[in-house]
């Protein structure tokens, strides 16, 4: 039950969304609070998009985590640091020729209000 979105500024160069978003799932995997089928991640490339007064060059990565209710302050600080670090490490930003703002945002939804089932073939 966990979603994972990813924005990011259409002039990144090189830059492959599919690998990051596995990236990322593997290491929400990796903390133990996430089970890998519960995930579902997609990335979605901002064409327009202004950082500050547009006077400078940069991109950025915006990744929000939404998690089930449940997780005390210091397993949510974990999953946020962990995901923070595969975009440190991410080759791809570590390669642009400007500053990319790398970021991590854990929203927090309530299970009382998360509704899903599954719908499994019927043949």
């Amino acid at each position: 039950m966990h979603h994972v979105i990813v924005d990011y500024s259409a002039n990144l160069k090189d830059f492959e969304p599919k690998l990051l978003l596995l990236k990322i799932n593997t290491a929400l995997v990796e903390t133990g609070y996430c089970e890998a089928l519960d995930i579902k991640s997609r990335a979605h490339m901002d064409d327009v998009f202004v950082i500050g007064l547009g006077a400078e060059q940069q991109a950025y990565v915006h990744v929000k985590v939404y998690l089930l209710s449940g997780r005390d302050q210091q397993q949510k600080q974990e999953i946020g640091e962990n995901v923070l670090k595969i975009l440190l490490s991410y080759s791809a930003l570590q390669q642009q020729d400007f500053p990319v703002q790398s970021c991590v945002e854990l929203i927090e939804m309530p299970k009382l209000d998360y509704f899903k089932h599954v719908i499994k073939p019927q043949f």
